[in-house]
């Protein structure tokens, strides 16, 4: 389902909102969020494994993270993450594919809610900032961050050849 509302006016969006019970006011903050908010409200869990080594729930997604579908037609699929959409808050994978009316294979796109993040992609260095703020967050020693964050790089990055193949289908994706 596609959310789309009538009126939808970027000016009715407030930063200072926090929180409401209101199912409407949810609605209202979803949908005239700004991209830049909408990026990080694109989300996901992370492995058991990830989440044991670095005392962290979740991540926003990334393109050329490692992900398992947990729901839905296309269960226990993996696959690399190829195209975030933001205006939609979808995401599409590689694996994840069906055949059209006009006999074209389509990405298929899925919400990041039903995703778990088995690898990262720790390429870009403002990533790995931000999973230090988090760990500092939770009151984790200084010199026991680097090296979980080494042992994060170690056992649980996306390796260089996959994300060169991911960055040429993120190129031709459309």
């Amino acid at each position: 389902m596609v959310l789309k509302i009538k009126n939808i006016d970027y000016k009715d969006w407030s930063s200072s909102w926090k929180s409401s019970e209101s199912s409407r006011k949810q609605r209202k903050y979803i949908i005239n969020a700004p991209l830049h908010i909408r990026g990080k409200m694109i989300s996901s869990m992370l492995s058991k494994d990830i989440k044991n080594l670095i005392k962290i729930n979740s991540l926003p997604l990334r393109v050329g993270d490692y992900v398992k579908v947990l729901r839905g037609k296309y269960r226990n699929t993996e696959g690399f993450v190829i195209h975030i959409d933001r205006k939609r808050y979808k995401v599409y994978i590689d694996n994840v594919k069906f055949t059209n009316k006009a006999n074209r294979e389509v990405y298929r796109p899925i919400h990041s809610s039903k995703l778990l993040i088995l690898r990262l992609n720790l390429k870009d260095k403002k990533r790995i900032e931000i999973i230090k703020r988090k760990m500092k967050a939770k009151n984790i020693e200084e010199n026991k961050i680097e090296e979980l964050i080494n042992q994060l790089v170690n056992n649980f990055a996306v390796k260089e050849d996959e994300l060169a193949k991911v960055t040429e289908l993120n190129k031709k994706f459309k």
